[in-house]
């Protein structure tokens, strides 16, 4: 999932949602921040696993962006190992259960709370799970290992008022 491009459309949807929107600068909360709370995101980190550091851009990171009572908060972290990535991806099913029926992107369907990997983009070899519920998801990213590392990413995304997808 790339997530400036996640963030500028939902950013697009909450201004162009056909109700309107007013914004009174008392309801308006927006949130830049290149650190994350794991405890936010809910999941346990891959034993073994550090950091994915990179010059370009921060490994951490807190967006958000509220006006009255739609808009959205995504939490994220990156990090690699030098386990495979079907280990990371078994890791994380299991982890993931607690949320919920686990969604396996690309492939999966719907999940009972409306989850679905329809309209749901990744990167060519990437492997995104999801479980939770439309307004409250935990996304895991998996990329293929590439120089003994297999880089991942663990996301929160709570949305309202808006689609995510």
């Amino acid at each position: 999932m790339s997530q400036p491009l996640s963030i500028l459309l939902l950013s697009a949807r909450l201004f162009l949602s056909p109700q309107g929107v007013d914004v009174a600068p008392d309801k308006v909360n927006a949130t830049v921040k290149s650190e994350a709370d794991l405890k936010e995101i809910g999941l346990p980190v891959y034993p073994g696993s550090r950091l994915r550091e990179n010059s370009k851009e921060s490994a951490q990171a807190t967006l958000g962006l509220w006006i009255s009572d739609k808009g959205f908060r995504l939490v994220a972290v990156k990090y690699e190992s030098s386990d495979s990535p079907e280990k990371i991806l078994a890791y994380y099913q299991k982890a993931l259960g607690k949320f919920g029926t686990v969604l396996q992107c690309p492939g999966g369907g719907t999940t009972a709370s409306g989850l679905t990997c329809k309209d749901h983009e990744t990167k060519d070899g990437v492997v995104d799970l999801m479980a939770g519920s439309t307004e409250k998801r935990r996304i895991v990213g998996i990329e293929p290992a590439s120089h003994g590392r297999t880089p991942f990413e663990l996301i929160y995304l709570r949305t309202k008022g808006v689609e995510a997808h």
